[in-house]
């Protein structure tokens, strides 16, 4: 029971907060149009990049459970790229957050 609840707290919490009005500082600020630039400089390529894994990673070591699952680089890279495609107005720390919620919910999957 313990679990369950700390899986639906980890899932809620963050959408809750950022419906809140919480800041998201960094590269995670900037837009999905800005993820899709990134490859422009190599110094913000890396930089946003490097935002979105410690993001993710950050969100892994809070939670009572592994959701990165090795951490795939490529694939979460690959993962944003998709997601800001298909949404490049949003905020880079809003679709990290969607991407670790997806995360959470295949790592829940037996």
């Amino acid at each position: 029971m313990k679990r369950v609840l700390a899986v639906a707290v980890m899932l809620l919490l963050p959408i809750t907060c950022l419906n809140a009005g919480s800041t998201i500082v960094g590269a995670g600020s900037q837009s999905c149009t800005a993820w899709l630039n990134r490859k422009k400089n190599s110094v913000v390529k890396a930089a946003f990049e490097s935002w979105v894994v410690g993001f993710v990673s950050g969100l892994n070591v809070s939670a009572e459970r592994e959701i990165v699952g090795g951490g795939d680089f490529p694939a979460i890279v690959a993962w944003m790229d998709r997601r800001c495609k298909s949404n490049s107005s949003d905020q880079i720390g809003v679709a990290a957050l969607d991407l670790a919620i997806e995360l959470a919910g295949n790592a829940a999957k037996p």
